[in-house]
């Protein structure tokens, strides 16, 4: 769900644009039939301003996603969020991201191997849809001397993204470009950390020193890369900047440097004026003969 400070309180404007990229139709106007049908109720100010919440603007996203995906009735819709004991569960349970987390696996679950078989149990997919991450190259099937299928503990997290990815149906075969991405990423990563660790392994710390300095570069480098593609999923939804935007940019520009050419003439002119010397007048009175 979008993010948006614990404690800060936005308006109605704010709200409709924090949401119009996932719902284009949505307007104050929206916003405030939905308050007179108590869907929701926003803090108001002294002077009767709406103030919208976290959890207002988490509570709203519920109802427009219903809306949008299931095509329920208002009613059908406040009796659900009525009824719900945690928002962040029904928004979990109805298709949105929530901040319910993934459940962290122990650490010596994430250094065994694991039969297949034990996979439905342990994180609740079934085994043909760890097949196909794997035959995406998104894990990796270790075979035993005996022959048995085993899964890495380490690739748990993966499996749980990826199983929540596809209630949004993304499948495991649109995620071969991120597996090409990791590959090529690798290599620097290798690199960069070889530079600032060197080979030396006698370092006790030297485990969390990498983790440490794996963390920055990752976060960097995340950062640059959901930048990035946060601006081209908006740009192709027409959520940044419309062609009526730029126009508007480009008139009051223009209408700037008029007047800053103007200016400029005009004080050419006052200054040109200042320097121009003084001309002689002849004197009208007769001279005096002697």
């Amino acid at each position: 769900m979008n993010s948006l400070a614990e404690r800060s309180f936005l308006s109605i404007g704010q709200v409709v644009n924090l949401l119009r990229g996932s719902y284009p139709d949505l307007s104050n106007s929206k916003i405030r039939f939905l308050e007179d049908e108590g869907l929701i109720t926003p803090h108001r100010t002294p002077k009767g301003y709406r103030q919208y919440s976290k959890e207002d603007v988490d509570r709203l996203e519920v109802i427009l996603h219903l809306q949008k995906t299931r095509y329920m009735p208002l009613n059908v819709i406040k009796q659900r969020l009525d009824n719900a004991e945690d928002l962040s569960t029904l928004a979990y349970e109805v298709g949105l991201l929530s901040d319910v987390p993934l459940k962290a696996e122990p650490k010596e679950t994430k250094q065994k191997l694991h039969p297949i078989e034990d996979i439905p149990d342990l994180l609740g997919v079934n085994i043909s849809f760890v097949r196909q991450l794997a035959e995406n190259d998104l894990v990796r099937i270790i075979r035993s001397p005996q022959n048995r299928e085993l899964i890495d503990g380490r690739d748990f997290e993966i499996i749980r993204y990826c199983s929540e990815l596809a209630r949004f149906h993304i499948e495991p075969r649109n995620l071969r470009q991120y597996v090409l991405s990791a590959n090529r990423e690798s290599t620097m990563f290798e690199q960069v950390l070889i530079g600032m660790l060197g080979n030396d392994n006698s370092d006790e710390d030297r485990d969390a020193k990498l983790e440490r300095a794996f963390k920055k570069l990752h976060d960097l480098t995340d950062g640059v890369h959901t930048a990035l593609l946060k601006n081209r999923v908006f740009e192709s939804l027409h959520a940044i900047v419309e062609d009526a935007d730029v126009d508007v940019i480009d008139a009051e520009l223009a209408k700037s440097e008029q007047r800053k050419h103007a200016l400029e003439h005009e004080g050419a002119s006052s200054n040109a004026a200042t320097k121009q010397p003084a001309k002689r007048t002849r004197s009208t009175r007769g001279t005096r003969r002697s």
